[in-house]
């Protein structure tokens, strides 16, 4: 299962040991998920690590060895609701890159899409997702 992770779930992941975001990273090898986020978030991700301890930095670091990183997509021949336009790279190369879900913590932009599938890809967050995996 291709696994999407977007800036909010790095930064999470990143910032605490004992986040869901941290675990499903942590377990990915073990259930063969294959994490995957694009330049765009990796770099969103690099600019506010900032933003968390000092440690955050050295483990985003780390983090990072466990993803692909697949090319931004920009633009779909498709049409997508989601009103955050800074988002819409997010979602579309998740789409582009074939992913089975997309984790993010950002529900107030994804709000609408939460839960639901867009064009045949889950949009949720990692809890929802573990719990859906029989893991919460």
């Amino acid at each position: 299962m291709r696994l999407f992770l977007d800036s909010s779930v790095l930064l999470s992941a990143a910032g605490s040991q004992k986040s869901l975001s941290r675990l499903i990273i942590s377990i990915a090898e073990e259930f063969e998920w294959e994490l995957v986020t694009a330049f765009y978030c990796r770099d969103e991700t690099s600019r506010n690590i900032g933003k968390f301890p000092p440690n955050a930095s050295k483990t985003w670091r780390a983090l990072q060895s466990d993803l692909s990183i697949t090319p931004n997509a920009l633009t779909s021949n498709r049409p997508l609701l989601l009103t955050a336009s800074k988002d819409k790279p997010v979602l579309i190369s998740a789409l582009a890159a074939k992913c089975d879900v997309l984790l993010t913590l950002d529900t107030g932009d994804f709000g609408i899409l939460i839960d639901t599938k867009v064009y045949g890809m889950l949009v949720t967050t990692p809890r929802s997702f573990l719990i859906a995996q029989g893991l919460g």
